[in-house]
């Protein structure tokens, strides 16, 4: 489990998150929802160690992220996985070469392990026989499977993705998102997710957190997502479910 507690950061005097506090449950995907400029992205940095908060806790199954050493977040990093906004693939390198780099700071795998460990992570995310190609000859879905195949191949407790439907036509959205949802249930990681794409929070959000200008405004299940009784929360979703009539005509 992560667990925010009284979280806030500012910049220029303004806060971009405001005293958040919320509990991520293991085996979940804990959705993180709200629009662009929220600070949903600025949380997430926050509980990944990429900011410092001005105020608060980020607590690890118990572990202040801010009290740890060098040592114990080396340790905590390789604990996690990471799927960003748009794959972040290394374009000189090859499928396998990408998914392997984390095993070369955090192991001591032989080069054959790491090549099995490569085979069993692309067979996983639907991606036999791919070791060889390059990031320039996948889709953009295919992209996403990859970086999915990196995040998880330390056998993470925690898996942290962001946007990760940015730019995928509906039909690969939703197989990202079951790809996610089944990986974290089968590796009962705390997943959380920032995202705005309503698709998804449908889909696959077993708990979600509205963010509306840098403060948790409301907190539930897509089950009474549609009746929130908070009227940012109706705002958001009312506009996502116009964008998604003015795109589909």
């Amino acid at each position: 489990m992560i667990e925010t507690r009284h979280l806030t950061k500012t910049f220029n005097g303004k806060p971009a998150i405001d005293d958040i506090s919320i509990s991520f449950e293991a085996g979940k995907c804990n959705m993180v929802i709200g629009a662009s400029g929220s600070g949903k992205t600025v949380l997430l940095k926050n509980i990944m160690g990429l900011l410092v908060p001005d105020e608060g806790e980020i607590l690890y199954d118990g572990r202040d992220l801010n009290k740890m050493s060098k040592k114990e977040r080396k340790s905590l990093y390789s604990e996690m996985g990471v799927l960003f906004q748009g794959s972040a693939l290394f374009d000189f390198a090859t499928v396998e070469e990408n998914i392997v780099f984390p095993l070369e700071f955090f192991t001591r795998m032989t080069k054959a392990e790491k090549h099995d460990k490569a085979d069993m992570l692309l067979e996983r995310v639907g991606l036999s026989g791919a070791n060889g190609k390059y990031p320039s000859e996948l889709s953009g879905g295919m992209q996403k499977r990859v970086g999915i195949a990196r995040a998880i191949a330390l056998n993470p407790k925690y898996l942290f993705c962001d946007e990760p439907n940015s730019g995928l036509d509906p039909v690969t959205s939703v197989r990202i998102d079951e790809l996610i949802a089944g990986i974290t249930e089968e590796y009962d990681m705390t997943t959380i997710i920032n995202t705005h794409d309503m698709n998804s929070i449908m889909g696959i959000g077993d708990s979600i957190d509205f963010i509306y200008e840098g403060k948790l405004k409301w907190h539930g299940d897509k089950n009474s997502l549609l009746h929130p009784g908070c009227k940012e929360l109706e705002a958001f979703v009312n506009s996502n479910a116009l964008a998604r009539k003015i795109v589909g005509g």
